[in-house]
């Protein structure tokens, strides 16, 4: 019994924490409460396809940061409404051909102006002080830091996923990440031929491979996780279940077949 009730404390102690984070991301969709003045030119850089029901919450986010994005590059396939939110927010569109992630993200950065670089998925949402603690974390030292992240969308969802976050691992690199711009480049940008869409590749995530090669490149340590600063939505895990979780567990760079 005794058992029993400590973990229903847990269970609620968790629950809570998971609810109040999410109030806490919510935020970059106000006004920030300050604006500093940026020594960093930072991009938002984001590929798209048919994201009109979730890139407006993005962008309204990026433009509510205590530290100012300088530009936002959207990389988009899409035929839906997104070329428009990507141009009412001030954000600049660049068409990506359909089918490749990797080349969509460096489509972005090649047209972008930022000394720091953020990749961010299109279902993204900013804590309003996401670019400013990730700009501190990378003066610090990091080459490259990634956040922890709430379900901003769904409470069942976002409960379920929490204590993953809470563990977060350095490699996870997925869904957001800042980097300098330098250590993008050395490393090659993120690998075209690393693609989770294409027939011939088999489960090679381009967004895990580009963590593990900066990596490589500058060290485990310069690889940092931040606190949850970023929500994402429940939608491959509302379609797909906990199969939605899996691809995690994939190696970050697999066997390429070509046929």
């Amino acid at each position: 019994m005794i058992i029993l009730l400590i973990a229903l404390a847990a269970g609620a102690a968790g629950a809570a924490k998971a609810e109040g984070l999410v109030r806490e991301v919510r935020s970059g969709l106000t006004p920030p409460p300050y604006i500093l003045v940026p020594e960093y030119r930072v991009s938002l850089l984001t590929p798209a396809y048919q994201e009109e029901k979730y890139i407006g919450s993005l962008l309204c986010s990026a433009r509510n940061q205590t530290y100012p994005f300088h530009d936002v590059v959207v990389a988009n396939s899409s035929t839906d409404g997104t070329a428009a939110l990507t141009r009412n927010f001030g954000g600049r569109e660049v068409w990506a051909a359909y089918g490749n992630i990797a080349a969509a993200r460096n489509q972005a950065a090649y047209h972008s102006q930022g000394e720091i670089l953020v990749f961010a998925d299109a279902d993204v949402l900013f804590h309003t002080q996401f670019v400013e603690r990730a700009v501190a974390a990378l003066e610090a030292g990091a080459a490259l830091v990634h956040p922890r992240e709430v379900v901003y969308d769904s409470s069942k969802w976002n409960l379920w996923l929490f204590p993953p976050q809470v563990v977060r691992p350095w490699w996870n690199t997925t869904r957001c990440v800042a980097v300098w711009r330098e250590v993008y480049e050395a490393v090659g940008g993120y690998d075209e031929m690393c693609n989770p869409m294409a027939p011939w590749a088999e489960r090679c995530r381009e967004d895990l491979d580009f963590g593990a090669r900066v990596a490589a490149f500058y060290g485990r340590r310069s690889v940092r996780v931040l606190p949850w600063l970023i929500g994402t939505s429940a939608r491959r895990y509302k379609a797909q279940g906990f199969k939605g979780w899996e691809k995690f567990d994939i190696p970050a760079r697999a066997r390429i077949h070509w046929r």
